[in-house]
């Protein structure tokens, strides 16, 4: 058997798929950390008017940031190690931290922009009003509460959610507590993505109306850069919740279809981690205000206004010799 049959091939567990599967993991935590951490201090940090819709990005770069450094301290080392270097009792913790409470704050943080965008485009007057406790952070208290209660649910002997070596994956016991979790998990994940997404259309039609009945007044310039923008909202939320069902899919059911463990790998631990990755990049790339507040936290944004203050005193200067020349 070749190194390549030892790695995508084998129906059990080898050290090269192991020592793939590790490295992968450790690259794919490390982006992700990276992405979600600067995220969650620029939005802390740097940006200076924090509204509902980024006290909720700020909430899923939070969960999705545990989920990341959760795989550092546990999957990669005992993947590499191939040992659980420590007792049953953490294996199910970190189960239950980064398989329960940190995923869960993924899809509930999406209900919550979901929302958001609603209220804010088809009840201006109410999304606007001062309130003496903002909604978007009594929905944050909610999110995190009813993650606490996973958390804490799912915790007896028989519900745990565990690392599994032979499998290199995160899979539930086999008891009727799961049986009963897994069809909940189910059903509550299509009904967030189904709402979600539904919700995300309704948005976008609206925004399009809008953006015609304004163009009127606008230039062919201004048009085009409003309706992307709208485009890119749509985008956001689709792609998001799109990364919500592949994910469900992934933990409970995609999984079962293959046969070989790279595979279920794949679908398995890797997906959990990666999906976690590409929403960090998503919220860094689409949205401005953060965009502009990672510039700033990296270091990136004095550097730019430096070089345009240099760009600008030349011009400065070079208009000023021309005219003395032209004298």
């Amino acid at each position: 058997m070749t190194i390549i049959d030892d790695i995508f091939f084998t129906v059990e567990s080898t050290a090269s798929l192991r020592i793939v599967a590790a490295i992968l993991l450790t690259v794919t935590s490390i982006t992700g950390t990276i992405f979600n951490i600067i995220v969650l201090f620029a939005i802390i940090f740097r940006v200076n008017k924090k509204d509902g819709f980024l006290k909720i990005c700020c909430l899923k770069s939070f969960g999705n940031s545990i989920v990341c450094i959760g795989y550092l301290i546990w999957p990669v080392p005992v993947t590499f190690l191939n040992d659980y270097f420590l007792p049953h009792m953490f294996n199910a913790f970190m189960g239950q931290l980064v398989g329960w409470f940190a995923w869960c704050i993924g899809p509930f943080s999406q209900v919550l922009l979901t929302s958001n965008r609603i209220f804010a485009v088809f009840f201006p007057h109410v999304y606007s009003r001062n309130y003496r406790y903002a909604p978007s952070s009594f929905g944050i208290l909610i999110c995190l509460t009813l993650a606490f209660i996973v958390f804490i649910a799912f915790f007896p002997e028989g519900c745990h959610f565990l690392y599994n070596l032979q499998y290199i994956g995160w899979l539930p016991e086999e008891s009727m507590c799961t049986s009963v979790r897994r069809v909940i998990f189910l059903v509550s994940m299509f009904i967030i993505v189904i709402f979600t997404t539904f919700c995300g259309i309704l948005l976008f039609l609206k925004l399009i109306a809008d953006s015609f009945q304004q163009s009127l007044a606008m230039t062919d310039s201004q048009s085009s850069t409003r309706r992307l923008q709208h485009q890119k909202n749509l985008l956001q939320t689709l792609v998001q919740n799109g990364l919500i069902l592949v994910d469900t899919l992934n933990t409970t059911v995609t999984y079962q279809v293959f046969s070989l463990l790279f595979f279920q790998f794949i679908t398995l631990a890797f997906s959990m981690v990666f999906i976690r990755t590409v929403e960090g990049f998503i919220m860094i790339a689409m949205n401005e205000r953060i965009n502009k507040g990672a510039k700033l936290l990296i270091g990136m944004k004095s550097a730019e206004s430096s070089q345009s203050r240099i760009g600008h005193t030349m011009m400065v200067w070079n208009a000023s010799t021309t005219s003395a020349y032209q004298k």
